[in-house]
């Protein structure tokens, strides 16, 4: 093969390269429109209706041993819902919905106090605070026997967050919660077809602590079969359409090298004649 040709080929296996590429992307955002983006609009109204609902009501939820590590918590009171889509307190445009964040607090009234002594032990509890977003103050004790010491004082305020991401390249839905109970943290994707009223429902009875069946709740093995029949249906769907796709490019780029030829051929013969 000749450098030209090797060039050639080269160039053809790039632009099949790209072509996939885009065709993955078209397929992404077709998804992301008809599957996904539809079920992060009914999560954003149904959130943000539970809200209001629940901020004007006023509707009072005790949260009592919320966690064995800080037991003077004491009863904390769980209120303060608010909704936001754009992570700051805001909202983006409802028709390219990403992530849709739902906060509340469990507070008590005053604040709380501990010691802590060895340098890695206050540094662990200082990350931990910090990472769980808990409102504290550490103060600088006099080592005993030349080990660090530390005064951490804890306000009783406990931030709690609900937040559904898109996994546009998964064209699935990532649901976490944050600090619920016993500085909790739940994440797990979901498939749009999951989502449902009973889906909500069941998230809307855990955050308020009505039941926990949200965290064990699953699909059933009839749905995962058909979910993972319709699914290699689809990849089917899409490697079938690419092998057909690379199968035209090759012909027209057989059809294009045989018109070539035949130009070559036509030409020569030509100048045959004239000479």
């Amino acid at each position: 093969m000749g450098v030209l040709d090797q060039l050639r080929k080269e160039a053809d296996q790039k632009k099949i390269s790209e072509q996939q590429t885009i065709d993955q992307q078209a397929l992404r955002a077709k998804l992301y429109k008809t599957q996904v983006l539809p079920k992060m609009q009914q999560i954003f109204k149904y959130l943000q209706e539970l809200v209001a609902h629940l901020n004007y009501l006023e509707v009072p939820i005790q949260v009592e041993n919320y966690s064995d590590r800080f037991l003077r918590l004491g009863t904390l009171m769980q209120k303060d819902y608010k909704i936001n889509t754009d992570g700051y307190g805001g909202f983006s445009d409802f028709d390219k919905l990403v992530q849709i964040n739902l906060t509340f607090y469990c507070v008590a009234a005053g604040e709380f106090e501990y010691s802590v002594q060895t340098k890695s032990a206050i540094e662990q509890e200082n990350a931990f605070l910090h990472a769980k977003r808990i409102a504290s103050k550490m103060y600088r004790l006099g080592g005993i026997a030349g080990e660090e010491s530390a005064r951490f004082v804890v306000t009783r305020k406990i931030p709690v967050r609900v937040r559904f991401e898109v996994d546009y390249e998964q064209s699935q839905i990532k649901v976490m919660v944050n600090n619920h109970t016993n500085f909790s943290t739940y994440a797990e994707m979901w498939q749009p077809e999951a989502i449902d009223d009973a889906f909500l429902d069941s998230l809307a009875r855990y955050l308020l602590r009505k039941d926990s069946e949200f965290i064990s709740l699953d699909i059933s093995d009839e749905y995962r079969d058909k979910l993972r029949n319709k699914l290699q249906s689809i990849k089917q769907d899409e490697e079938q359409a690419l092998c057909a796709r690379v199968n035209e490019q090759q012909r027209l780029a057989e059809r294009e090298e045989k018109q070539k030829l035949s130009y070559k051929m036509k030409s020569f013969i030509a100048h045959k004649i004239k000479r």
